[in-house]
């Protein structure tokens, strides 16, 4: 008989739970974070053909002074999704850096809000006004134009600390390959 999903995780966490070490406590690893000016958020797509933590070679080990990323993950890895979350972190942690990555072959590509809000409507009809007027992050023209246009909205929003650098990122489905976006 074939496991469900939540099975499988659930095996799969217990092999995690034996090669498991604790990770240092928030109130210790805050400051020390935050003091080396190391720390990035990484905002990127859901898709999991991008673990951006292996993609830009990050390890597991999660210590004070090196550079542990913090992920955010949704959609098309559009910003106006990670705003939230980007404050949140701005003041827990105080980054220094905020990488805007993108994709090629995304699903925000070929699946515009249009295409969105015909499925949602189908799937929820009753619940039509709840998404009419939103934008879910379609990716029109170039992966580079989509990631200039995230950087910018990031440049101008009250979310980000002062002096946090801002760099894009065109990430390559077909051949791995990570390029800055001017």
């Amino acid at each position: 008989m074939a496991s469900n999903p939540v099975t499988e995780m659930l095996s799969r966490n217990s092999n995690f739970v034996k090669n498991h070490k604790p990770s240092p406590r928030m109130q210790d690893f805050a400051p020390i974070n935050r003091a080396s000016g190391k720390g990035v958020i990484v905002i990127s797509c859901s898709d999991p053909r991008v673990p951006c933590e292996k993609i830009l070679g990050f390890d597991d080990e999660v210590s004070p002074g090196k550079i542990n990323p913090i992920v955010i993950r949704n959609a098309g890895g559009r910003v106006s999704d990670a705003v939230r979350t980007i404050g949140v972190m701005q003041a827990i942690a105080a980054p220094g850096y905020i990488a805007v990555m993108h994709h090629t072959d995304c699903g925000m590509i070929h699946y515009p809000d249009k295409a969105v809000r015909k499925t949602l409507r189908e799937i929820s009809a009753s619940e039509k006004s709840e998404f009419e007027g939103m934008e879910f992050g379609e990716i029109n023209g170039s992966i580079g134009d989509s990631v200039k246009e995230d950087v910018a909205i990031l440049s101008k929003s009250p979310f980000v600390r002062k002096g946090t650098q801002l760099v894009g990122l065109e990430y390559d489905v077909d051949t791995g390959k990570v390029r800055v976006v001017e």
